[in-house]
């Protein structure tokens, strides 16, 4: 037992969203409010933001875009805030299984 208030999340940095599959970053996508993946997408790693872009419906991803054009002068605090969020949404949703990690990659799990 560590003396560390807060708990350790499973995922350190944005980076490493790029080891979920479709169905995790679709699960991802959905489950964090499009104001805190626009942010986190404004300082996030290209590649990454294009594949979870990639996943969501064609409606969101424009509210998304848009999101991104009114936020971008926002501080890098509440952009990497919402990183964090997202990294803490992501955790939740390992916990729930909803994700499963296997090895250093992650798959979403199809819901019964």
């Amino acid at each position: 037992m560590s003396g560390d208030d807060k708990e350790e999340l499973t995922l350190k940095s944005f980076e490493e969203l790029s080891f979920f599959d479709n169905l995790a970053l679709f699960y991802l996508c959905n489950e964090t409010p499009p104001q805190t993946l626009a942010l986190a997408f404004l300082v996030g790693d290209k590649k990454v933001c294009g594949s979870m872009l990639g996943v969501m419906d064609s409606k969101r991803r424009a509210f998304v875009h848009e999101l991104m054009a009114k936020q971008n002068d926002f501080s890098d605090e509440k952009k990497q805030a919402a990183v964090q969020g997202l990294l803490i949404i992501a955790d939740g949703l390992i916990s729930r299984n909803l994700i499963r990690k296997q090895g250093k990659f992650y798959f979403g799990t199809e819901r019964g």
